[in-house]
């Protein structure tokens, strides 16, 4: 088995910020074309209207810019009010609400976090904050994968293709609590270093997933790839193992 990246990818505070400004930007043009038959059709998430995503990301926006406002006091909130339910309930109340206010409501958000978000080099990044029992700069790592991530779900057009490999790499290491424990999966993108956990064991069997990074990068966030990935063991094609569930905010 060759040897993979094991070192960390977690960009730095600009490239983040940046890619942030980028989703939302695209997002606004989204936005400023949709209408209310738009946002009632049916999103790429089983069970979803895109009215249920514009209302997730809005949702996600305000408790980021949250965690970031309370951060700055010294103070912890929890990501959503009301926890799991709170969250889940103000999915469906704005999941109904005409184009014109799912377009209002994210300006503000946008505005807001951009408003909110502390400039590199601040202390503030890495200040404590209840969500995920991490740091500022973990909040702003969520708010860019949940932009990215949603804007792919919104079927408006814009597809993982849109993701740099930047992301593609830094998803590969959030999520790889999803892969297996016990086995080595490594990760070998088309044209792109190998990866792999770098807590992986050490001994077989390995499995080795070929394709596509966003395709990679896809099946690993649990959406459909343009083109599934395919495994080999000892260079016979397997199947791809089954993903663990996505990992707990706790």
């Amino acid at each position: 088995m060759a040897e993979a990246e094991t070192v960390a990818v977690t960009p730095d505070v600009e490239v983040v910020l940046e890619e942030c400004a980028s989703a939302g930007g695209v997002l606004r043009d989204v936005l400023a074309a949709v209408d209310d038959e738009f946002v009632n059709a049916p999103s790429a998430l089983p069970g979803w209207s895109r009215g249920h995503v514009l209302a997730h990301i809005a949702n996600v926006g305000d408790a980021a810019a949250r965690q970031v406002e309370y951060a700055a006091r010294a103070e912890l909130v929890e990501f959503y009010d009301g926890g799991r339910e709170g969250r889940n309930a103000a999915i469906e109340a704005g999941a109904v609400l005409p184009a014109s206010e799912h377009q209002e409501r994210l300006a503000r958000v946008f505005d807001r976090l951009e408003q909110t978000w502390p400039p590199p080099g601040s202390a503030l990044w890495d200040q404590r904050v209840s969500y995920r029992e991490g740091t500022v700069f973990g909040v702003a790592l969520a708010w860019w994968r949940e932009t990215r991530i949603h804007l792919v779900d919104l079927d408006a057009g814009i597809g993982a293709d849109t993701w740099s490999e930047t992301f593609c790499r830094h998803l590969f290491e959030f999520l790889a609590p999803r892969l297996p424990s016990g086995t080595t999966v490594e990760l070998r993108p088309n044209g792109h270093e190998p990866w792999r956990a770098p807590d992986a064991p050490s001994t077989p069997p390995y499995v080795s997933v070929h394709g596509d990074i966003h395709d990679i990068a896809m099946w690993l966030a649990g959406r459909v790839p343009a083109c599934m990935p395919v495994a080999f063991v000892d260079g016979q094609r397997r199947v791809l193992p089954a993903l663990d569930p996505w990992p707990s905010a706790r």
